[in-house]
């Protein structure tokens, strides 16, 4: 099965729900998740890369941390991702690369404005042989 996220409804909110074979694999599907929802990732070609490593007291606060610094390169620095890859996940840290490029308002449409990555209903667990995550967005 590798990886996949989806989206559903949540009151006026947004949310996530991925599941993969490993934690690093959950963090690029709802990466690339989060990505989408902001802008459709086929709009945006993999030219660059964008280092990014964070860190936090537990896997869940490490969701939240890692896809709010997401948020943050592409709001902030206008860095439109298509692609997330994850060097290593575990022991409440990632290393990881957005592949992307500049926003470019010819070619890029926001499709929609994620405030921020909530703890509300966070669920980062394994499940079996393979992981699962849900996170709520405040759009």
């Amino acid at each position: 099965m590798a990886r996949q996220c989806r989206t559903f409804e949540h009151t006026a909110d947004m949310g996530l729900e991925a599941r993969a074979d490993s934690l690093g694999e959950l963090f690029e599907a709802l990466g690339e998740g989060l990505a989408e929802v902001v802008c459709s990732r086929e709009q945006v070609a993999s030219a660059q890369r964008w280092p990014l490593a964070v860190s936090a007291e537990d896997t869940e606060a490490l969701a939240v941390d890692f896809l709010s610094a997401v948020l943050n390169v592409i709001q902030t620095d206008r860095f439109m991702v298509r692609d997330v890859v994850v060097a290593s996940a575990g022991g409440n840290a990632i290393v990881a690369e957005l592949r992307g490029e500049p926003f470019d308002p010819l070619r890029h449409a926001i499709a929609r404005e994620v405030k921020a990555v909530t703890y509300h209903q966070l669920r980062i667990a394994p499940e079996g042989s393979q992981w699962i995550g849900r996170v709520v967005l405040d759009v």
